[in-house]
């Protein structure tokens, strides 16, 4: 009996160690993350935001080939009148960084570092001729959907899932969000930003098609205005300690 109860308590007693090493993990997960937030908001300040656009190309151009020169026009007009509404929104909503605009068709060349070849354009729509881009100068935004964040964290303060330390039990970050309609923000990579960079803005895409961009754009510049001022306050509150 004491030999069966000497292995229960090992068997908890490494189960309860690994629970702690997990949340240390992520306790260091959640600090990179804050790191990662904080330079990129400071870069993204300093550098540039560029929206991708549907143009629905691919889709006009179906309607050509068969001839369907009414579907294409049709089509075309749709889209110019989001497009004219996104780039309307962020030109009298949007103050915090400079903004260029890319069609949606030109992703993969800007991924691949093929910005000579990717159109970008003004608030006008007119093209630019050159926009210097550094890699780690500029982000990219669209509006489209929050992705879910696979990673999990323990909300308690003890690692108890069910109990009266740890109620809340095992969550996962971005769960909520997920599939949630909005204006996102991704590196240039293309990955999603994280928490707690103000990365994502929702809106309601079935709203008036005049109100539901505006709104979400100024919210996230909001936001993003918020979270840099936070984070040059904070820089200085360690400079001075130093």
């Amino acid at each position: 009996m004491k030999y069966l109860l000497s292995i229960i308590f090992l068997a908890s007693l490494t189960s309860f160690a690994q629970e702690r090493a997990k949340i240390k993990d992520n306790r260091a997960y959640r600090e990179l993350q804050t790191s990662v937030a904080e330079k990129s908001i400071v870069e993204l300040k300093e550098g540039v935001l560029l929206v991708r656009l549907n143009m629905r190309k691919r889709e006009i151009a179906y309607y050509e080939s068969f001839g369907n020169a009414k579907g294409a026009e049709k089509t075309r007009k749709k889209q110019e009148k989001q497009n004219n509404q996104i780039v309307k929104g962020f030109s009298e909503q949007f103050d915090f960084c400079k903004v260029y605009y890319f069609a949606m068709e030109d992703s993969r060349m800007l991924l691949e570092g093929q910005q000579d070849s990717v159109k970008f354009y003004d608030s006008s729509m007119k093209e630019v001729n050159t926009v210097q881009l550094n890699s780690k100068s500029y982000f990219i935004s669209e509006f489209g959907v929050v992705e879910s964040d696979t990673v999990f964290y323990y909300k308690g303060t003890t690692p108890d899932p069910g109990s009266v330390n740890n109620p809340e039990g095992v969550s996962y970050y971005g769960d909520q969000k997920n599939n949630l309609p909005a204006l996102v923000i991704r590196n240039n990579k293309f990955y999603q930003l994280k928490e707690p960079f103000p990365y994502y803005s929702a809106y309601n895409p079935g709203g008036n098609v005049n109100k539901r961009y505006a709104n979400t754009i100024g919210k996230l510049n909001a936001k993003l205005n918020a979270y840099y001022l936070k984070v040059k306050q904070q820089e200085g509150v360690n400079t001075g300690s130093n």
